[in-house]
C-alpha cells in the first residue's frame, strides 16, 4: 500500500508543480492520485479509507514546510491568513479526493473482474 500511496502523492505534487497547468490539475490531482495510486495499492473495501488517510498524512509534510516558511520569512497580513486557511483545507480535501479516487478505482477493478469471470464462464460453457 505504501508504493501506491507514494505514487499517488507524487501525482499530486507533480500536478501542483507544472506552471500554468496547475490551475486545472490541482483540483483533480487528489482524485487522479487516488485512482491510480489505489489501483497500484489494490486498495479494497477495507483499505480505501486507510489509503486516503496515508496519502493525506503524506500531504502534511509540504503543508508543514509551507507553514514553517511563513514564520521564518515573517509573512504577515492577509497572505499569512490565506495560507493558514489553505493549509487547514488542503489536508481534508486531499483525503476526500484520494479516498473517492481509490473507491472508483476499486469499483472499476471489481467490475472488470466480474466481466472477466462472466466471459470466462461463457467461454467454458461453449
Amino acid at each position: 500500500m505504501l508504493k501506491g500511496a507514494l505514487i499517488g502523492f507524487g501525482i499530486m505534487i507533480g500536478s501542483i508543480a507544472i506552471p500554468g497547468f496547475h490551475w486545472v490539475t490541482i483540483w483533480f490531482g487528489p482524485f487522479v492520485a487516488g485512482y491510480f495510486g489505489g489501483g497500484i495499492a489494490k486498495a479494497d473495501e477495507d483499505k480505501i479509507v486507510k489509503f486516503g488517510l496515508l496519502v493525506a498524512g503524506m500531504m502534511l509534510l509540504p503543508v508543514a514546510i509551507a507553514l514553517i516558511a511563513l514564520y521564518i520569512f515573517d509573512v504577515g497580513g492577509f497572505v499569512r491568513f490565506f495560507l493558514i486557511v489553505m493549509a487547514i483545507v488542503i489536508v481534508p480535501y486531499t483525503w476526500f479526493g484520494v479516498t473517492l479516487g481509490a473507491l472508483f478505482s476499486y469499483l472499476s477493478r471489481k467490475k472488470s473482474a466480474e466481466k472477466a469471470a462472466v466471459s470466462e464462464a461463457e467461454a467454458a460453457s461453449l
